[in-house]
């Protein structure tokens, strides 16, 4: 019995978006936003995976409420935190990969 596997190296749909391939950096617990807002550090971090090829990279657990929050140096999604985010997702864009959240709320 054999079975056909889609190439992970090319191009692959996500809903409305097309990623470069079907690599994709999980979400992992980064702890680099002490403020509950994206730095620089955080920006950092996932450039180094959209530059190193994935298709997509998963920013950990965003806290949709600071009483929500697992562990501390997450972020929590808030209008103070919009401005990061933006600056994190233009420089993921524009190394070629997607981006994607996890949300949650631990309370």
């Amino acid at each position: 019995m054999s079975v056909d596997s889609p190439d992970p190296f090319k191009p692959a749909t996500l809903g409305p978006v097309t990623l470069r391939n079907r690599v994709v950096k999980a979400a992992t617990s980064e702890g680099r936003s002490p403020a509950g807002v994206v730095t620089d550090d955080l920006i950092d971090f996932h450039l180094a995976f959209a530059e190193g090829g994935v298709g997509m990279t998963t920013v950990a657990y965003c806290c949709v409420a600071p009483e929500g929050a697992s562990a501390p140096g997450q972020i929590v999604m808030s209008d103070a935190a919009l401005p990061g985010l933006r600056r994190l997702t233009d420089a993921v864009h524009g190394a070629g990969a997607a981006i994607s959240a996890q949300l949650g709320h631990a309370g």
